[in-house]
């Protein structure tokens, strides 16, 4: 009787730190962090501002405009928000398949296309787009419209939670 406690008592205690390194190794999610999809993949995306432009680069220093994109949803496990693409092209066409392309009504975290999907990159309000650009600022932030030297297209509707406005 006495090692059947010994035994239980051992698998109650092993049953304590399985939960507590669960919780230590858990991914960080929006939902645990109180922050919303945006604000995580806002956060990202600001963190890599200065880091430079290469081509067919998906990070973590080095990007090309749609590896941005890429990083930024994959790094918080939303790529399923963006189709998993890695080209504008092909953002663009699953955006387009579902509906979710417009030239109006941006919101927090859709993406922005420019030209003949020739440039990509993430809305985050005021008529600003964070993207990679081929210059010296590599990642940088600014307006959607009358900057590049390319015609705005079209926004992607991720349907990703923002915040509260």
């Amino acid at each position: 009787m006495a090692s059947l406690r010994t035994f239980s008592a051992r698998l109650g205690l092993i049953a304590v730190f399985v939960a507590a390194f669960m919780q230590v190794f858990a991914p960080v999610t929006a939902a645990s962090t109180g922050s919303t999809q945006y604000d995580l993949v806002y956060a990202t995306a600001h963190s890599k501002l200065g880091d430079q432009w290469k081509e067919r680069a998906t990070g973590p220093n080095l990007f090309d405009c749609s590896g941005l994109v890429w990083y930024s949803f994959h790094q918080n496990d939303l790529q399923s928000f963006i189709g998993g693409y890695r080209s504008v092209a092909g953002y663009f066409n699953w955006f387009k398949q579902r509906g979710l392309v417009s030239k109006t009504n941006p919101q927090l975290g859709d993406l922005v296309v420019w030209g003949n999907n020739q440039h990509v990159g993430i809305y985050i309000g005021d008529g600003q787009a964070i993207s990679t650009l081929v210059t010296k600022s590599g990642v940088s932030i600014h307006p959607v419209k009358g900057y590049l030297g390319i015609k705005f297209k079209a926004y992607l509707h991720t349907q990703i939670t923002r915040p509260a406005s």
